[in-house]
């Protein structure tokens, strides 16, 4: 390999020196050698498919953790012609064409510094027979303050087209769960080039693909239509800010709730600036406070051309425009005949999600911990507040008016209390709608044996409008439910009738008068 002049990197290193105190996420750093990679192919792609009409952009990013790790980024764009290496390599030095993914002259550098302390870039493009290699080490330079970096060159193909950029003494190495968000970032902020497929990418030895949200099929939660006439809750959103900004993209709602996928998503040129991973864009006036409905169910991509963003490609400058944004996308989502967020506040499924089932499981685990541990105790209490003891009622006591139950979670809860053993079971299901919402089994026939089972229907309106939105929620109602069924068992035993008429009237009240907000 032999020298091949000195490139000049002015306006000096003192602004370099800034870059590697960036407030950037890795995985925005990281998507700054995509972007470029993407412009490259853009630019050069009647050249790149005369070479080959196969082409495809393929993006690798080999992350490796080990001792002060290293990070290699290569793809196979048109590479970095030697011609314009001046401009590539010196700090905000802004292409010629700005209205691609490089705008602003410092990706490359500024992503590489705040990374490492140490970097090179390899590269050729189409019919040069050279491939170049830049190497920077920012101590060296802040020590030396020097404006210029060699270029080695090496024999190369001229068909060869590539850029290789290795990262080493890493000031940030991303490690753990934070290999996973960036995986899931940058699924995301390029999922428009994943869908199309102009674009390969390969994080961490996985190649990205977009997963899309199955949106909602159901009739309007506000009609009575029998049979219901079922909608595709997904619409189209387009307007403008004044005459210069466009907002256009869809909206939905999510078949299946979610509070961490759930949310917008923010593009500008076909990238996603605002709302990857695990940072939606959820703007309370539209998603609303806590765990909402809405926050679970309504999602979208909106396309934002003509506002500008940061250098870091990591947020919107608004101005005053987003209270106007907000205003009108929330105008636009409920507008006739879909409107999304009544339907997302009213809408109830017959379906526990797999998140649902997910918390119903541990509610139930922690209210059978919490029944084994402290109702022994408090049991005695309550018997003695029953007072009057007339006829005792039949031995064994139900209520048969369920429907075979799907999805059923219980746990058994065994113990002893004043010489009687106790069997405590506890049942989550999912029936229909009309079924109760609380039943329960009460049996006494065997002397100094208390059976007691009680069935808690997660499908019950009261329970979807109020308890499926958190673990929390769903486990106070069941442990109130708890809480009624001992107090009958053992309102019974002391020969309190008309126990099972109580339990009854609830049922009937929360069905018909507090299931709804």
């Amino acid at each position: 390999m032999g020298a091949d002049g000195v490139v000049d990197i002015t306006p000096g290193v003192s602004i370099l020196g800034v870059l590697s105190h960036l407030n950037y996420e890795p995985w925005y750093a990281l998507s700054e050698y995509v972007d470029n990679a993407i412009q490259s192919a853009h630019s050069e792609s009647a050249a790149l498919r005369a070479d080959d009409p196969n082409f495809h952009l393929t993006v690798n990013i080999e992350i490796d953790t080990d001792g002060s790790g290293r990070i290699l980024i290569e793809d196979n764009a048109a590479g970095i012609r030697r011609s314009d290496f001046a401009r590539a390599f010196r700090a905000a030095d802004v292409p010629p064409d700005r209205s691609g993914l490089s705008e602003f002259g410092m990706g490359m550098k500024s992503a590489s510094i705040w990374f490492a302390r140490r970097w090179s870039v390899e590269t050729t493009s189409i019919g040069d027979d050279s491939a170049y290699t830049v190497a920077f080490d920012m101590n060296e330079l802040l020590r030396g303050q020097s404006t210029d970096l060699t270029i080695s060159s090496a024999p190369a193909d001229r068909g060869s087209h590539y850029t290789r950029i290795t990262l080493t003494e890493l000031n940030q190495t991303p490690r753990g769960r934070t290999l996973g968000k960036i995986r899931d970032h940058m699924r995301d902020i390029y999922r428009n080039f994943l869908r199309s497929g102009d674009l390969w990418l390969t994080v961490a030895g996985e190649r990205m693909s977009f997963r899309e949200p199955t949106v909602l099929r159901a009739a309007d939660a506000r009609s009575n239509a029998t049979p219901p006439k079922i909608l595709d809750w997904r619409k189209e959103i387009s307007f403008d800010l004044g005459e210069d900004i466009h907002v256009r993209g869809f909206a939905g709602l999510r078949e299946e709730g979610s509070t961490k996928d759930a949310g917008f998503a923010l593009f500008r040129r076909n990238r996603s600036i605002v709302g990857s991973g695990d940072n939606p864009y959820r703007p309370i006036s539209i998603f609303g406070g806590g765990n909402s409905y809405r926050s679970q169910r309504l999602f979208g991509e909106l396309h934002i051309e003509g506002l500008p963003v940061s250098h870091t490609k990591d947020g919107f400058q608004w101005g005053d425009h987003e209270e106007e944004f907000l205003e009108t996308l929330r105008e636009k989502l409920d507008e006739e005949p879909t409107p999304l967020l009544k339907q997302a506040e009213n809408h109830r499924s017959r379906t526990v999600t797999r998140q649902q089932a997910k918390f119903i499981q541990a509610a139930t685990e922690s209210t059978a911990r919490s029944i084994e541990a402290n109702l022994p105790e408090v049991m005695p209490e309550v018997v003695r507040l029953l007072d009057e003891k007339p006829s005792s009622p039949s031995a064994v006591e139900s209520v048969d008016d369920e429907v075979p139950a799907v999805g059923e979670i219980g746990r058994r809860v065994e113990f002893d209390l004043d010489g009687v053993g106790w069997s405590v079971l506890v049942r989550s299901v999912q029936n229909i709608p009309t079924a109760r919402w609380l039943s329960s089994q009460i049996d006494h026939s065997v002397p100094n044996v208390a059976n007691v089972e009680l069935t808690l229907n997660a499908s019950h309106p009261f329970v979807t409008q109020f308890a499926l939105g958190d673990r929390d929620s769903f486990e106070a109602v069941l442990r109130m439910a708890v809480a009624l069924v001992v107090a009958e068992s053992l309102a019974r035993d002391a020969g309190q009738p008309y126990t099972r008429i109580l339990l009854d009237q609830v049922n009937t009240v929360l069905t018909r008068a507090l299931s709804k907000k």
